[in-house]
C-alpha cells in the first residue's frame, strides 16, 4: 500500500512537472513572436559615401534606424545588414551632390524610398519578414 502511494506520488509530480514545462516554454515562444505593442529599434552603423561633385569631393553621411514590433525581425536584422548597407550604396552611388541636398529636404519621402529598397533587398534574398520603418536619426552632407 505504501508503495503504491509513492507511486501515484512520484507520477502526480512528473506529470505536474511537465505540464509547468509545457506551458513555460509555450510562454517563451509566444513571447518572442507576438507582436510588441510599442516598436523596437535597430540602428544601423554610420553609413559615409561620396557623392558626385564637379569642383570638390563630397560627402553623405547617414544614420538610419530600422523599427519593427516583432523581436524575431530584430533578431534577424545583424544577418541582414550587409545586404541592406549594400542596397544603400546601389540607392546612392549615381546620384549628385545638389540631388542629395534636394532630396534631403523632403525626410519623409527619403525613408519610403528607402523603406521599400531595404523590403524589396530582404525578399530577394529569401529573408521572410518586412522592416516596418526606417528612420534618419542623423544625415549630414558637404
Amino acid at each position: 500500500m505504501k508503495a503504491l502511494v509513492l507511486v501515484i506520488a512520484a507520477v502526480l509530480l512528473l506529470a505536474a512537472g511537465g505540464g509547468a514545462a509545457y506551458f513555460w516554454l509555450d510562454a517563451q515562444q509566444s513571447k518572442s513572436s507576438v507582436v510588441q505593442n510599442k516598436p523596437l529599434f535597430y540602428p544601423l552603423e554610420r553609413f559615409v559615401i561620396s557623392v558626385d561633385s564637379a569642383q570638390h569631393s563630397r560627402y553623405l553621411v547617414l544614420e538610419l534606424t530600422l523599427t519593427s514590433h516583432s523581436a524575431d525581425v530584430m533578431a534577424a536584422l545583424p544577418d541582414a545588414s550587409p545586404l541592406l548597407r549594400n542596397a544603400l550604396v546601389e540607392h546612392f552611388s549615381n546620384i549628385s551632390h545638389a540631388d542629395v541636398k534636394t532630396g534631403f529636404k523632403d525626410i519623409p519621402a527619403i525613408q519610403t524610398q528607402l523603406l521599400e529598397k531595404f523590403n524589396q533587398t530582404l525578399n530577394q534574398n529569401a529573408f521572410s519578414y518586412q522592416i516596418e520603418q526606417v528612420l534618419v536619426t542623423n544625415v549630414f552632407i558637404q
